[in-house]
Order: C-alpha cells, then structure tokens, then sequence
C-alpha cells in the first residue's frame, strides 16, 4: 500500500482511504481523504495526536475546519508530514462524541476540551457542542474561577459571536478587566493562556517579532511537525538563510533522508532563485547518484563539484551502465566534459567505457562526432585514433581482421564476431580468424560454440 493509502477503522469495518491533502492550522491538523466510493472523509489531530474521523456530508461556512484549509498551511499528498501524522497514529478509529468527549477529559485541559470541540461544527450539531463548551464556564464559575472562564469566553467568541448568551457574558462587568487584558496583547497574557497566545501570534506571524514568539511556543512544546511546516511557510514568503537553517536542521533531526530531499525538491520549485536551498539539493544528488539532476543543476546554476564529489562522481560513472539508464549520449557528454577536465588522467578510462556502451546502438560515424568535443583539450587520446581507424576499416574488406580486433578491444563481441566470420570467408586456410572466433565465443560465455570453432581450427591446421 503506498504512503498516502491507509486503513479508517469503525466499530464494525474498517475504509480504505486515499489521503489527499492536510492542513496544518493553529494546533490542529485536518487530513482530508477519500474512499474507493470517492467519499471523502476527515481526520481530526490535536498537536499531531489522533482524535477521531468523520464522513463529511456538507461544511459549515466560517467552520475551523474551513478556515483550516484556507488560512493553514496545506501540504497535498503525498508528504512527508503527512505520513508523519498517519505512521505514527495507527490504527486511526472513528469515535463518536461520547467517548470521544471522554478521551478529551482524560488527556487535556478544560479550555483545551472547549477548543478541541470547535473543530467539529461541520460533524456535531453546534448547539451540542456550544452546551458542552458552556458547562466549562459555568463549572469554572462555580469553582470561582473566573479567569479560567474567561478563556472559555474568549473560545465561544470566537465560536459562537452572536450567540446571546456569549454576548451577556461577554459584556457581563467581571469580564471587563480581562477584556482589555486580552485586547492589549500583553506577553505575559501569551505565557498564561496558550491557546490564545498561538491563535494571535499565528495571525501575525508575517510579523518577524510574532514569528520569532510563535517558534519559540512551538519549540517549548516540541512540536517539530508544525516547526517544519511554519519555517516552509516563512522561507516561500521571505527567503533566507533565517529561516531556511533551522528548517534544515528541523529535517534532518526528524525525518529520514528521502524525506528530507522530498521536501527540499518541493521548495527548489517555488524557490528556483534561492542558492544555498539548491547547492544542498545538488549535493544530495551527488550522493544519490542522480546523474540527469546533477547534470541539470550544473549547467542551470554552474554549480562545481569539490574534490571529494569528483571522486564519488568519477566511481559512479564508471559504474552506470548506459544499457540501463536513460541518460541519452549528448546530455553524457555535456556531463562528461567538466569532469574530464578535472580529472584528465582518467579521460583515456572513461571515453573507453562509453564508447564500448555506444557501440551497441550507435554507428562509427556517430560515434567519432560524439568524442569531437573531447579532443580539444585531449588530442593525443588513443580512443580517438582507434575509432577513426576503425572508420576507415569498416568498408575495407581486406582489414576486417584489424576491425574485429578493434571491436573486441571496446568488448563490441557480436561485432567482433561478425568481422571475424568476413575475414574467415575470405581467407578460409588461415586460422588466425578461427581462433578469434573461438576466444570471443568463450568471452561471451558460449562454450559449445567456442569449442566448435577451436576443432575447427585443429582440422584446419591438420590439412595443412
């Protein structure tokens, strides 16, 4: 199953879902996915802990959940954070409110439970949920515990502002001096009521002060996922190494390298212009081995290998295999060309190389323009004297002997063979072909037809 695949599971079934994409908004985060019946369900996080799901019929307008996907950060699957939220959830269940109410009471705060219960406007009856959030005051009221109410006032204003009830509360003469305590701003207030301290700050965080606050609440409470996810959202508006460092760092503590990489690759699309985000992606290719990236990002940014590349450079090309890359013999030679300067002790080592792998599918005339470029600035090559010799040879039937030895040279085995074979017809009292022929058969692993010849060639010699 892949990554944004994944099992929902309900008191009777379970539903195969397809993530499609996740929201990332204040301390919540809302995947939304669909089912093979291309029904679409919602999975509802708390700080990055499973609470529970729901098939989506209609939303609310003006819902959290609205306002999630509109003024969150949204990431489309698949993604890494994403994964993040499903791997380390598992199983997902669907619960209803009841027990669902239950786990909030067991696992956090009264004025974390009332804002818990926003997110469901769209999936519970508001006035149900306004009832559950009310009897938090009123239990606070009780307890005298004013303050604390007075934040489950400011969550219902949010949730319910013309309701008139939160109205008369609202304006209620006790709740004036935390009022303007709220309307001020204060950091102190940040430092007592969280939730409201991250919705404000959030709301500002294009504020480098109120950014710089929000970090720092996030970093307090180790939540790395929505660390990752604010410093994406401030490098694309304002690139720079301020943010994009500790993104890095962030990334490379918490996800794996793959991960990492992914999520780099989607930032170099938005941030073409940005240098120090490309030079560290180019240097993952280099050590992933991604040669048409590496050739990509060397002629659009002129970017250079450092010593140790070169030498990781040089292995894998001695390496690849042509037969079983996609790289195309033009882009290999825009490749190989910086690299040859670099290193040209091994030019005569890797031309070879290419020019046998070539030699498969290409003619000689193809094969002597592509090592054009090459001579200027390494003439005295024997590779290039071999193939305009073997040019030469290739329509004189009295060097076929010449050719297929040449051929053989570049491990050109069925083309040394078939030369071989003209300069047998030929000549059919010399040996010297035959017993070519012979030896290239056993190369190529044909010990039966090896054999053939080298009898053959014993006959010949017996005649003679």
């Amino acid at each position: 199953m892949n990554q944004d695949q994944f099992f929902l599971y309900g008191q009777q079934n379970h539903i195969q879902l397809k993530a499609e994409r996740a929201s990332y908004y204040l301390q919540g985060e809302i995947i939304e996915a669909f089912s093979e019946n291309n029904e679409v369900y919602y999975l509802f996080f708390y700080k990055s802990q499973f609470l529970t799901a729901a098939k989506a019929t209609r939303l609310r307008r003006n819902s959290f959940i609205e306002h999630a996907f509109k003024k969150g950060m949204v990431f489309e699957s698949p993604h890494p954070l994403i994964n993040v939220l499903l791997t380390s959830n598992q199983p997902c269940q669907i619960i209803s409110l009841k027990p669902l109410l239950k786990k909030l009471e067991v696992n956090y705060s009264p004025q974390e439970k009332a804002h818990i219960l926003t997110f469901f406007e769209s999936f519970v009856p508001k006035k149900q949920l306004f009832e559950e959030m009310i009897s938090i005051f009123y239990e606070y009221r009780r307890n005298g515990q004013r303050y604390l109410g007075y934040r489950i006032i400011q969550i219902l204003m949010d949730f319910a502002p013309k309701h008139s009830l939160v109205k008369q509360l609202a304006k209620d003469p006790m709740a004036n001096k935390y009022a303007s305590l709220y309307n001020e701003g204060s950091e102190k207030l940040f430092e007592k009521d969280l939730i409201f301290a991250e919705k404000t700050l959030y709301s500002q965080k294009d504020n480098e002060q109120k950014f710089n606050l929000l970090i720092a609440h996030l970093e307090l409470e180790s939540r790395w996922s929505d660390l990752i996810a604010m410093f994406m959202y401030k490098l694309i508006l304002t690139p720079s190494t301020d943010y994009y460092n500790p993104l890095k760092k962030t990334l490379e503590q918490h996800l794996n390298e793959n991960e990492t990489v992914y999520i780099l690759e989607q930032l170099s699309c938005q941030l073409p212009n940005f240098l120090p985000l490309q030079q560290d992606l180019f240097n993952e290719y280099v050590k992933e081995n991604r040669l048409e990236e590496i050739f990509t990002m060397m002629n659009k940014y002129d970017f250079k290998l450092s010593n140790d590349q070169i030498e990781t450079f040089e292995n894998m090309l001695q390496q690849l295999d042509l037969n079983a890359h996609s790289l195309q013999p033009d882009r290999l030679n825009q490749l190989l060309s910086p690299l040859i300067d670099l290193i040209p002790e091994k030019a005569e080592l890797l031309l070879n190389k290419y020019v046998s792998s070539l030699l498969k599918n290409y003619d000689l005339t193809y094969i002597g323009e592509w090592l054009a470029p090459f001579k200027e600035n390494h003439q005295t090559l024997e590779v290039f004297k071999r193939i305009d010799t073997m040019k030469k040879l290739s329509d004189d039937l009295d060097q076929m002997q010449t050719l297929g030895e040449l051929y053989y040279e570049f491990k050109h085995l069925d083309k040394a063979i078939e030369c071989f074979s003209w300069e047998m017809e030929l000549k059919p009292n010399e040996p010297k072909p035959i017993q070519w022929i012979s030896k290239v058969y056993r190369d190529k692993g044909m010990n039966t037809e090896s054999d053939a010849y080298r009898q053959l060639c014993i006959n010949l010699q017996k005649r003679a």
